[in-house]
């Protein structure tokens, strides 16, 4: 991929909001958030990003839902990173089995970050 990519953030906590956003546009990355499932399904319906970081806990549902969706349709090969502070036993293994390309903890660590999308991106 060449230019910035456009990154959607599925993200509630407007803090880790605000963290994506310096990092990724450090980076040079484009990052459009969205704090639930419901204002996520709106977006996409109108736009297709580069790949997508999403929480697994959010207050309209669970991030696995809308990654089935984003599966399921044209969108099936955009990345999808699931960064989650959902860390039981299970929660990364539940994650990849549902599709994610990646499953990174918080609080997040820049360069694990980074290393995940720009590997996400290439492939």
């Amino acid at each position: 991929m060449t230019g910035p990519a456009v990154i959607l953030a599925v993200e509630d906590d407007p803090g880790n909001v605000a963290l994506l956003r310096a990092i990724l546009e450090k980076a040079g990355h484009r990052l459009v958030a969205m704090g639930s499932l419901g204002e996520a399904r709106a977006w996409l319906a109108g736009a297709a990003p580069d790949l997508v970081l999403l929480d697994r806990h959010l207050p309209d549902g669970d991030g696995l839902d809308l990654l089935a969706e984003i599966r399921r349709d044209e969108r099936a090969s955009v990345p999808v990173l699931m960064v989650s502070a959902s860390v039981l036993p299970g929660d990364r293994d539940a994650a990849l089995a549902a599709g994610c390309d990646a499953f990174i903890e918080k609080p997040v660590r820049v360069r694990t970050l980074l290393d995940a999308i720009a590997r996400s991106l290439a492939a």
